[in-house]
């Protein structure tokens, strides 16, 4: 080995030794063996190990390796984020697949309808949907209330979509139209009696149907949910002794029992099925079904109960005071009895109210209600979409 073959380790040796005592006099640090402690290994670090089955990194490697697991937490979900991967209401997570899938195809392969029965119903579709060649209706929510006969009274939450790109085009602010009405083909079209009937209260049902208009024959999705005609909560198991009795015959019709029981000298409120619906406010519009009884002579003065009467329509800011007062605040689905002196009903004698509430309409969400006994053939009628002839 040549002289400078030896000297030139020497030479590099002494370069780092001079580095490490600059290092170590600019930290502060006391010798050089605490300048090359290695850096703690991070819980992340840690993770990363075990998952991969390596061993820990250490030294300067563990610190480069947690800078980079950092910067992966922070950057990729901003990036994320701001590419519009993120929970965001971008028209890529709505926007309808460029294919065109067949009407007639099995509900399941051509559209989802997310909602709970009574909510308003939202569709998407996996593909524009072509017309289909007759009126199609499947029950997508099984109710478990009284089936439904022909010419009942009944209760509908009616929204219709687009079957190009599943917008809604009911046309009311909810989003949604209530009907109030007979099961019967005249009031509702052919199609739409048909799917109803011998449908039980709770159910939803999807119909679609082909609709012509100038650009030519388009699809068109109809959400119906088959809404309860009378209280749907759950019975309370104590009611006062004290409290009129109310019975719901086999027919539909209320029964209100004032014997025994002293004309109320002020007004009240008990609930005999609790719902768990919105609460009443003292603007909104009730669908309710009724009962008002004299306590003078215990005679009916007014009822929207039975099963072939179509639920009545209860006004808050239109109907005697002492009523919408004692109304407030109870939730949708319940039964109460309001017990009302004279001075808080029409003043000739004291009432008992028999309350069913069914649901809160807005004006625009209000389709139709029976029509006058006085109406002509075309009257009063209202033909819910889709009204056009299923095929036999």
């Amino acid at each position: 080995m040549t002289p400078e073959d030896d000297t030139q380790p020497m030479t590099r040796r002494c370069r780092r030794e001079l580095e490490r005592a600059r290092e170590a006099a600019r930290s502060g640090q006391v010798s050089q063996a605490s300048a090359s402690e290695p850096a703690a290994v991070t819980g992340a670090q840690r993770a990363i190990g075990a998952t991969l089955g390596r061993p820990r990194p250490r030294g300067r490697a563990a610190v480069a390796l947690a800078v980079v697991a950092a910067l992966a937490v922070v950057v990729v979900p901003l990036v994320l984020f701001l590419g519009g991967a993120g929970p965001s209401s971008s028209p890529a997570a709505t926007a309808v697949p460029a294919v065109t899938v067949s009407g007639d195809a099995p509900l399941e392969e051509v559209m989802e309808v997310a909602g709970r029965t009574g909510a308003v119903p939202v569709v998407s579709l996996k593909g524009h949907l072509s017309a289909p060649s007759r009126v199609l209706t499947d029950v997508l929510v099984e109710g478990s209330g009284r089936q439904v006969a022909s010419g009942d009274g009944i209760l509908l939450s009616v929204a219709t979509f687009s079957g190009s790109n599943g917008t809604n085009t009911t046309g009311t602010q909810s989003g949604t139209r209530l009907y109030r009405g007979l099961a019967d083909e005249q009031s509702l079209g052919q199609a739409l009696a048909q799917a109803v009937t011998g449908a039980r209260e709770g159910s939803r049902l999807v119909l679609r149907a082909p609709v012509d208009t100038e650009q030519g024959t388009h699809a068109e999705i109809t959400v119906v949910d088959v809404l309860p005609t009378t209280a749907s909560g759950t019975p309370v198991e104590t009611v006062p002794a004290d409290v009129p009795q109310a019975t719901l015959g086999q027919d539909g019709s209320m029964t209100v029992d004032l014997a025994g029981q002293a004309a109320p000298t002020h007004g009240s409120t008990t609930v005999l099925v609790q719902g768990q619906g919105q609460q009443v406010r003292s603007t909104d519009r009730l669908i309710a079904r009724y009962t008002v009884v004299s306590w003078a002579d215990g005679s009916v003065t007014s009822s929207s109960y039975g099963w072939t009467t179509p639920p009545g329509v209860l006004d808050m800011t239109d109907t005697l005071s002492g009523l919408a007062q004692r109304l407030a605040d109870v939730q949708v689905g319940s039964r109460v009895v309001v017990c009302l002196p004279a001075d808080q009903a029409r003043g000739d004698a004291a009432i008992a109210v028999v309350v069913d509430l069914l649901a809160i309409a807005d004006d625009s969400s209000l389709a139709a209600s029976q029509a006058p006994a006085s109406a002509g053939p075309s009257e009063g009628v209202v033909h819910v979409t889709p009204s056009v002839p299923p095929s036999r």
